[in-house]
Parts: structure tokens; C-alpha cells; sequence
């Protein structure tokens, strides 16, 4: 039985060369044997429920805002009630940014 030839170029330049087309072909991977879950001897307890965290946040200092987006803190540089917007110093970060009044809130 004859064999095939391939003109290999995976090589960088011009090392090309001829190969056994066997060579060429990516071998099949080997099959793995699904193992079978164990089946535990006694059920788990089930899970004690966790206590409600939190969600109401207090009144804000005087001057404070917090971004309804994310929750974030900062302090109100300036507002400019004709174009609806304030300038707020965020407090994590220490940036500050203009944004709508209807983005932030005192709660």
C-alpha cells in the first residue's frame, strides 16, 4: 500500500517539507469513562436561612448626596438648577463628576 505525501509549511521562511500525511493529522483525543455521581449515605441538613440584611439607608449629612445607580457617596460642590445638574465630589474615589439631578437622591 502506497502512502501519501503532504508538503508540510507550518515551519517559519522556507522550511517546508514533505511529511507522511499521518503526521499532518491531529490524533484522536482518548475517550474518558464517565464516572457515575456517589450517592451520599445520609441527605444533608438543610441550610439554616440567613437573617435580612439591611436595605433602608439613613438620612445623609447636610450637603451629601448618594448616586442611585450604585449607591456611592459624595459631597455637592455646586448645582445649576437652569441646566438640571450638580457636580458632586465622589468620596471612594476622590473624582468628581456633573451629572443629572434625577441621578442622585438625599436618602
Amino acid at each position: 500500500m502506497s502512502k501519501v505525501w503532504v508538503l508540510d509549511t507550518e515551519t517559519k521562511g522556507t522550511g517546508a517539507h514533505v511529511v507522511p500525511l499521518e503526521k499532518t493529522q491531529p490524533e484522536p483525543a482518548p475517550k474518558r469513562r464517565r464516572v457515575a455521581p456517589k450517592a451520599a449515605s445520609e441527605p444533608r441538613p438543610p441550610r439554616k436561612p440567613r437573617p435580612p440584611t439591611e436595605t433602608k439607608s439613613g438620612a445623609l449629612p447636610a450637603g451629601h448626596v448618594r448616586k442611585k445607580a450604585t449607591g456611592e457617596l459624595g459631597r455637592v460642590r455646586s448645582v445649576d438648577p437652569k441646566a438640571g445638574t450638580a457636580t458632586v465630589l465622589w468620596l471612594r474615589h476622590g473624582t468628581t463628576s456633573t451629572l443629572p439631578l434625577t441621578a442622585v437622591s438625599r436618602r
